[in-house]
């Protein structure tokens, strides 16, 4: 018998044990950037006001920094440090805003912000006035909103449940056409374009679009600023207000903000923006709980000028109502290149000249 002998060949296969040390990959670290302005303010348009950016790179190698002035690119630089110039004789006043970028060649970014006020470089022109007529005004008118148009003047008055839409007599202050808005909002500026009568309501964030002569509404729009003050406009766009610095431009169509401006003179922003006018190709506008009207470049947000109307109202009239409130409403008539005001609750609206100081 033949023994046979098996072999059993055992093939040991190495077991690679993949070990958890505990240590997941380390997050690359972005890159740290800074903006500095090395020019102290305040800042006032012409200034050349100067930012020192410097970043610095805790992994990997430095590609790259991107400075961005108000939204838009305005250097791409590959130095880690360096210095950036702003010239400010064309730019609108009111805050502008700053972001640089820094990537490495890895792909990692880091971002820094920064931003700065730019006040106006002129001294405002003070004007006291003249009156040249005095009108009858309606005692119960809550002036929110005042207009001329073809010889008649239209009034939007305020306060809920009394707030409503007129069309007067200038001479007389017989009211001709009006109508009511329910009792639920509150009315505010007024302006007509196109046709079209346009009104805001104080915080219920709607506007109503009526036809000029008929009254009949249109349509309603809603509109993203908390409170609505001052309407008027500029033959194309409607300007409006919300008692804050800025202005807003919207498409009197679509509803869209087609640009806003931020209100200072040399001293500082301007907020209580109140009841607006556009008056030769200026923004006039009452500042709220004030005797002052103040005229704006509808441009750049500079106030041009200041116009004190104290004294207006005669104190035997003033004293003579308790519910008479502040100066509120302002009216040209470009036909005619007249001036009116008035107030909420006056008995009086005044056509006046100004009388520079």
């Amino acid at each position: 018998m033949k023994q046979v002998t098996i072999i059993l060949l055992f093939t040991f296969l190495p077991i690679f044990v993949m070990l958890n040390c505990a240590q997941s990959s380390k997050r690359v670290r972005p890159p740290v950037t800074s903006i500095n302005l090395t020019t102290k303010g305040p800042f006032h348009t012409g200034d050349e006001i100067s930012l020192t950016i410097k970043t610095k790179i805790k992994q990997g190698t430095f590609r790259n920094t991107e400075l961005f002035f108000d939204g838009k690119l305005v250097l791409n630089s590959d130095k880690a440090d360096f210095i950036f110039n702003i010239q400010t004789d064309k730019l609108k006043v009111g805050t502008h805003f700053l972001k640089a970028i820094a990537t490495t060649s890895e792909g990692s970014t880091g971002e820094n912000f920064s931003d700065f006020l730019l006040l106006s470089n002129l001294i405002p022109e003070k004007y006291n006035y003249r009156i040249i007529n005095t009108y009858p005004h309606n005692i119960e008118h809550f002036t929110e909103g005042l207009e001329i148009k073809n010889g008649f003047l239209y009034e939007g008055t305020g306060q809920e449940g009394s707030s409503a839409i007129y069309k007067i007599d200038l001479s007389t202050a017989k009211i001709i056409k009006e109508i009511k808005l329910d009792s639920n909002y509150f009315g505010e500026g007024i302006t007509i374009l196109n046709g079209k009568l346009y009104q805001l309501t104080y915080k219920s964030q709607i506007g109503f679009v009526r036809d000029a002569e008929t009254f009949e509404m249109i349509k309603t729009w809603n509109y993203k600023y908390e409170q609505g003050w001052g309407l008027t406009n500029d033959g194309k766009s409607l300007i409006m207000s919300d008692g804050s610095e800025f202005i807003y431009f919207i498409d009197p169509e679509s509803f869209k903000e087609i640009k806003k401006i931020q209100v200072c003179n040399n001293r500082g922003v301007v907020t209580n923006l109140n009841e607006l006018e556009f008056i030769n190709g200026q923004i006039w506008a009452n500042l709220w709980t004030t005797d002052t009207l103040v005229k704006i470049d509808s441009e750049t947000g500079k106030i041009i000028a200041e116009i004190d109307l104290t004294g207006l109202l005669p104190s035997t009239l003033l004293n003579s109502r308790s519910t008479i409130d502040v100066l509120n409403g302002i009216a040209f008539d470009n036909a005619k290149n007249k001036i009116y005001v008035t107030g909420k609750l006056w008995p009086k609206l005044f056509e006046i000249e100004l009388v520079k100081k």
